[in-house]
C-alpha cells in the first residue's frame, strides 16, 4: 500500500487529501459544495440535519461559509473516480504482498433509512447508490425502465456517462461531429442546430449498419474459402503435374545413361580385345624370331669352328653338312602390320559437336513441356489473382 501511495506521488498525504474531514476515511460518493469543499454524501447530509434541528443557516463545516436556504450537493466524479482509482491500486499492491482476498469497498444504499444494505448499482439517472432490494423498487417503475444502471466500484465508467461540461448524462448523439453529448449541449451548448438524435435513435441506425457490415462479412468470407479451395486445388495440381513430370524426365535421364554406360562398355571391351589379339601375335611371332635367331647364332659357331679343321677331307665333309643343314631352315625375317587405334584432336571435337547436337535437340523436344510447365503456372497464377480482385471489388 506504501508503493501504491508512492505512486500516486504523495505518500500519506495523498490518502489525507481523499479523505472526508467528517469520517476522516476516504471518501464516499462525495459530493461538493457551492465553496469548492467536498465531502461524503453521507457525512454532510447528517451535518445539515444538526445544523436544521438548531436552527442554524446551512454552512460549510470546513470554511463555515454560508449557503443559503436551498443546498446544492453537486456530485463530484472527478474526486469520485480518483478515490476509486487509489483504492484499485492500493488493492492490488496489498494482494501482491500476500494479501488472500482484496477488501471491496461497500458503498452504502441513499434509500435504506435504518440499517444501510450494500449498494449493488448505480443510477446514472437518479444519481443514487441502489441496493438489491431498492434497485428492484426502482426497475419496477415504468418510467424509470430506460434508466442507466451501472456496477458499484465503476467510477470511471460513470464518468464517461457525464458530460463534463454540465454534468447531465450522456443521452444524446451528434450526427455531425460523432459524439456523445447531453441535453443541455444541444440545445445551448456547441452542438446546437446540429443534426441530433437519441441513443437509442442512434443504437437503432448502428445496428441496421452492423447488420449490413457482418452480411458483407459472411459473404467474403464464403467466396475467400471457395478462393482457397480452388487455389489450394491448384496447389495440388501443380504439385502432382511436377512430381510426374520429375519422375519422367528422371526416366528418360537414366535411360540415356545407361545406354551410354553401356556404349562406353562396348567401345572399350573392342579396344581391349583388338589389344589382346594383336599382342598374341606380336607374342607369337616374337617366339619364331628368337627361334631362328638362336639357330642362326648355332651355325654361326659351327662355321666359325670349322675355320680351325685342319684335315681339308674333314672340313669339305662337315662344310657341305652345315650348309644343306643351313638351307633347310628359314632365317627369313617377318613383319607385322600394328593395327594402332587413335584419337586424333579433330575426332574429339566432332564427337564433341555430335554431343552438342543431341543435347541441342534434345533442349528442344523437352523445351515444349518446359514452356507448357511455365504458362500453367503463370495462367493459375493470373486466375487466382483475377479470383481475388473480383472477391474484394464485390
Amino acid at each position: 500500500m506504501a508503493k501504491a501511495r508512492e505512486e500516486f506521488g504523495g505518500g500519506a498525504s495523498l490518502e489525507d487529501e481523499l479523505s472526508c474531514s467528517i469520517c476522516l476515511c476516504l471518501y464516499r460518493n462525495p459530493v461538493s459544495l457551492s465553496c469548492g469543499h467536498s465531502f461524503c454524501k453521507q457525512c454532510i447530509q447528517k451535518a445539515f440535519s444538526a445544523q436544521q434541528q438548531s436552527k442554524d443557516p446551512y454552512s460549510c463545516p470546513m470554511c463555515k461559509l454560508q449557503l443559503g436556504p436551498i443546498l446544492e450537493l453537486r456530485k463530484n466524479f472527478q474526486l469520485c473516480s480518483i478515490v476509486e482509482a487509489f483504492l484499485a491500486t492500493t488493492s492490488k499492491e496489498e494482494k501482491s504482498e500476500g494479501s488472500a482476498e482484496r477488501k471491496k469497498e461497500v458503498v452504502p444504499c441513499d434509500f435504506c433509512l435504518e440499517q444501510s444494505q450494500p449498494a449493488v448499482k448505480i443510477c446514472l439517472m437518479c444519481d443514487a447508490f441502489l441496493c438489491q432490494a431498492h434497485m428492484n423498487k426502482h426497475n419496477a417503475k415504468a418510467s424509470q425502465q430506460d434508466h442507466v444502471l451501472v456496477e458499484v466500484g465503476t467510477g470511471g465508467a460513470a464518468v464517461e456517462r457525464r458530460c463534463l461540461e454540465h454534468g447531465r448524462l450522456l443521452e444524446c448523439y451528434c450526427q455531425d461531429e460523432g459524439q456523445y453529448i447531453c441535453v443541455l449541449c444541444s440545445i445551448a451548448g456547441c452542438h446546437k442546430g446540429h443534426s441530433i438524435v437519441t441513443l437509442k435513435e442512434a443504437h437503432d441506425k448502428e445496428l441496421g449498419e452492423l447488420s449490413e457490415i457482418v452480411t458483407w462479412l459472411q459473404q467474403r468470407k464464403s467466396a475467400l474459402a471457395t478462393a482457397l479451395e480452388e487455389l489450394q486445388k491448384s496447389e495440388d495440381q501443380i504439385k502432382t503435374n511436377t512430381k510426374t513430370v520429375t519422375s519422367q524426365i528422371q526416366k528418360l535421364f537414366e535411360e540415356m545413361k545407361t545406354e551410354m554406360i553401356q556404349k562406353e562398355k562396348k567401345i572399350l571391351s573392342d579396344i581391349q580385345s583388338n589389344e589382346k589379339k594383336q599382342l598374341a601375335d606380336i607374342t607369337e611371332a616374337k617366339k619364331e624370331m628368337e627361334q631362328r635367331r638362336d639357330e642362326s647364332m648355332q651355325h654361326l659357331q659351327s662355321l666359325q669352328k670349322m675355320r680351325e679343321q685342319p684335315d681339308i677331307f674333314l672340313f669339305l665333309k662337315e662344310f657341305k653338312l652345315a650348309m644343306d643343314r643351313i638351307a633347310s631352315q628359314n632365317f627369313s625375317v617377318s613383319r607385322m602390320d600394328v593395327e594402332v587405334v587413335q584419337l586424333d584432336q579433330a575426332r574429339i571435337d566432332h564427337c564433341r559437336h555430335l554431343m552438342r547436337d543431341f543435347m541441342s535437340n534434345l533442349d528442344s523436344l523437352l523445351q515444349g513441356t518446359h514452356s507448357e510447365l511455365t504458362n500453367q503456372i503463370k495462367r493459375n497464377r493470373h486466375i487466382s489473382k483475377t479470383r481475388r480482385n473480383l472477391v474484394f471489388c464485390k
